[in-house]
């Protein structure tokens, strides 16, 4: 049966403490005996046990994994790699260094749009609760002193009204809308879908083509490192960073390219995804014998500026939200001051 994937920050853990039982000296086998005993978390040990089992037949790691389901083809082909070169004490900390920043940058996300969507929720309960049991308040209190609410608050309570009277649906309609969010972020296909939809429309430009870049320099730096034929190693980066027709087809150009004996920096540089900067350093890089850390360099700079990106749009939405707020709160109790003015000047 086919397990749940595996989280990034996981992955990296697993890749970090696996390094460690390796670089010590113990068989794979019962460096992963180790870890299964050691491990309290359900979730984990669903994985973690029958990568144990298969481990114990004698299989190499990278087959245990493929058999598990559970592990991403781009991990597993890289520990393949590895133990075929027999470069896995390098690559293991390299995925874990890999996967420890995939966790960093979505988690950094989630946190960033979070308090903008909190903020907005608040505003439409704050106008909800207005216009359905303030207004209403004032209305009776108005009419008991022979007064008309103004036609704006008039307004207002229709649309309260409305709303109230399609309470139970719009309900309905949150409860719904819950459950596919939740469904969408517990099922990792559901997830994969949704994430393949949004890149689809948004994939190449903005933010989603930064984070493509992002990967795919940092999946190219690792299996460059490891000593993969560059054009294997461009296909495999874009297997990574895929989900997108612009990004699919940038990458497999990009692999053509190599493959057909053109320079590997070149290559890099017309795929699109990186800017003309980080092309210029790619071609030094080819020639100084430099480009996976390069690539890694150039990876780390897109997480940071991606991020900086992020809070900047995100900065300036919070307070654009505080003052619709402030404005559709103060529109509402205007409507509501100037029949109550008139009053006043009234009796005055």
């Amino acid at each position: 049966m086919r397990q749940k994937q595996i989280s990034a920050i996981e992955l990296s853990m697993f890749c970090q403490e696996l390094y460690q039982l390796v670089q010590a000296g113990l068989p794979i086998a019962e460096g992963l005996g180790m870890l299964l005993a050691d491990e309290k978390d359900a979730g984990v040990r669903a994985w973690l046990g029958p990568l144990c089992e298969h481990a114990e037949e004698g299989l190499p790691l990278a087959e245990c994994m493929r058999r598990t389901g559970a592990f991403p083809a781009y991990m597993t082909d890289m520990i393949a790699l590895a133990e075929q070169t027999g470069r896995l004490q390098d690559v293991l900390p390299a995925l874990s260094a890999h996967y420890a920043r995939q966790d960093r940058m979505a988690s950094d996300i989630r946190h960033a749009v979070a308090v903008p969507v909190a903020l907005f929720c608040v505003m439409l309960a704050v106008v909800f609760l207005l216009i359905t049991q303030v207004l209403p308040v004032f209305d009776r209190v108005f009419a008991q002193l022979g007064v008309r609410m103004s036609p704006m608050a008039v307004r207002l309570m229709q649309v309260g009204d409305v709303l109230s009277g399609a309470g139970l649906g719009i309900a309905i309609a949150l409860c719904a809308l819950a459950v596919v969010a939740l469904a969408v972020a517990l099922i990792p296909a559901l997830r994969g879908r949704f994430t393949a939809f949004v890149r689809f429309h948004l994939g190449g430009r903005g933010i989603f083509g930064r984070v493509a870049a992002t990967r795919f320099a940092s999946a190219m730096a690792m299996a460059t490192a490891s000593g993969l034929m560059m054009d294997e190693a461009a296909e495999l980066a874009g297997k990574l960073c895929g989900g997108t027709k612009q990004i699919d087809e940038k990458t497999r150009l990009c692999a053509e390219k190599i493959a057909e004996g053109g320079s590997t920096a070149q290559a890099l540089a017309d795929s699109g995804l990186f800017s003309a900067r980080d092309g210029r350093l790619l071609q030094l890089a080819e020639r100084t014998g430099s480009l996976a850390e390069t690539l890694d360099g150039i990876a780390a700079r897109l997480e940071q500026d991606t991020m900086r990106r992020i809070d900047a749009r995100i900065s300036a939405i919070e307070p654009a939200i505080v003052i619709l707020t402030a404005l559709l709160a103060g529109v509402i109790l205007l409507s509501v001051m100037l029949p109550l003015m008139s009053i006043m000047s009234t009796i005055g």
